[in-house]
């Protein structure tokens, strides 16, 4: 079900496009915060998630260029 909800969350809620920026609570930790970075990324958002620590962060980082 994280898809869905991402999915759901980001476009039927949020109304991402091409352009928007896209704050990500929780993006390294959660299940849904991943794949949320991830559609907002391909759909050409910019995307910015926040952690609870900087080796969540540098986790993240370098696979998905999420913006710190």
């Amino acid at each position: 079900m994280p898809g869905l909800t991402a999915y759901l969350g980001l476009y039927d809620v949020a109304k991402a496009k091409k352009g928007d920026r896209v704050f990500i609570s929780a993006a390294a930790a959660g299940a849904v915060g991943q794949i949320v970075e991830q559609l907002a990324k391909l759909t050409g958002c910019y995307a910015v998630g926040s952690a609870g620590s900087d080796e969540k962060v540098f986790c993240r980082k370098p696979a998905n260029n999420l913006h710190r």
